[in-house]
């Protein structure tokens, strides 16, 4: 059946707190456009009144130190993210939180300038300062670690600052620290507990969406995301994947001869033989379509693989659901498996390709059987 984390997600909305946060951390990456337009026009002008008021290197400096820290920020938000179902490291996301405190860090950093500005420019830039951070922390708050380290990145450089300040300028530090200090804290909690229920509704809808209404299992849609996950984890660990391609046997024949009600019921306890079979973690069987299911084994060389299929096989005989337009008089499947050693590099596409052609061999050869294949890393590339 479908795996048992998520039914337990879906049913009382209790998450994996990693799985969550790699969701709030999307989150923070998406409708990032107005914060870039802010960084490159804001921090234009910044950078202009500091050219004026003290020279262009200082100023050129600064502002390419901004553009790289938030470059760098939004990069890493790219990279993690091309692909939503694929878990995201703890070591990963300590980066996403340095380089949000690197970006936060850029905006601090006018606040050396300070004491070198005239009294226009010196409101101007705390006035442009106080733009990046309302603009930047109502879209961190969801994921807190980056949020305290993008205002740290502000705040700790302007509060260093402060002994060299005069007392006017002071008196407007301590106003914005104040006021949208608290204001922030105050906005925070609320803002966060509503995108934090608004993620969770998400999460239990795209779970559901998940399963297969007729089997109870995992649908197409879950095993892309458990292929995809599964894939990377095994190419990180260099540890071997295998994929079974499974079929029933003449199954239109079966519903032709015993009428598609029949036939939905000999699919649910095919799937459930199947998943039986399958309990280890890392495996995950879905509905790949119509009357075909994948099977995905994590760090499974092929001979443990072979002897997975021969106890699918003999679950399904026993089974023992007539089947007269059978050669074998019973349901039965056929399997096609392909077991890889994944590297980043190598194209996922082609095992399941050969998966497919390994189950086309076992029809060939008399079905309810299993053929195999396995790739090198060449060939799959």
């Amino acid at each position: 059946m479908v795996n048992k984390t998520r039914e337990t997600a879906i049913k009382t909305l209790e998450f994996n707190p990693h799985d969550l946060a790699c969701e709030e951390l999307r989150h923070v990456y998406r409708g990032k456009n107005s914060g870039k337009l802010i960084v490159l026009f804001s921090g234009l002008v910044a950078a202009a009144m500091l050219a004026w008021d003290i020279g262009s290197v200082y100023a050129g400096a600064w502002y390419a130190w901004l553009l790289i820290a938030h470059a760098w920020h939004w990069w890493l938000g790219r990279l993690d993210f091309i692909s939503a179902n694929v878990s995201i490291e703890l070591a990963r996301i300590n980066r996403h939180i340095m380089a949000a405190g690197m970006a936060g860090l850029g905006w601090g950093a006018l606040s050396i300038a300070l004491p070198l500005l005239g009294r226009s420019s010196k409101a101007a830039i705390l006035i442009i300062m106080l733009i990046a951070v309302i603009v930047a922390l109502p879209r961190l708050v969801v994921f807190l670690p980056i949020f305290f380290a993008f205002a740290i990145g502000v705040y700790a450089p302007l509060l260093l600052a402060t002994p060299f300040l005069d007392f006017e300028t002071l008196h407007m530090v301590l106003v914005i620290l104040v006021v949208v200090g608290a204001t922030l804290w105050a906005s925070a909690s609320e803002v966060r507990k509503i995108l934090i229920d608004v993620l969770l509704k998400q999460i239990s809808s795209e779970q559901a969406s998940w399963e297969d209404r007729l089997t109870g299992i995992g649908n197409r849609r879950s095993f892309d995301a458990n292929m995809a996950t599964t894939w990377a984890q095994a190419s990180r660990a260099k540890v071997p994947l295998s994929l079974m391609m499974v079929d029933v046997d003449f199954f239109k024949k079966f519903n032709d001869s015993y009428g598609h009600q029949s036939g939905d019921e000999c699919l649910r306890q095919v799937a459930a033989a199947l998943d039986s079979c399958a309990r280890r973690t890392g495996d995950s069987v879905t509905r790949y379509g119509g009357e075909e299911f994948a099977v995905v084994l994590f760090h499974t060389p092929l001979n443990e693989a072979r002897n997975i299929s021969e106890s699918m096989l003999t679950a399904v005989q026993k089974l023992n659901i007539r089947h007269e337009q059978s050669t074998h008089d019973i349901v039965t499947i056929s399997m096609g498996i392909a077991t890889i050693v994944p590297t980043m590099e190598n194209n996922m596409q082609q095992l399941i390709e050969e998966a497919d052609k390994a189950l086309y061999r076992a029809k060939e050869n008399g079905r309810n059987r299993a053929e195999w294949q396995i790739l090198s890393p060449t060939k799959a590339g």
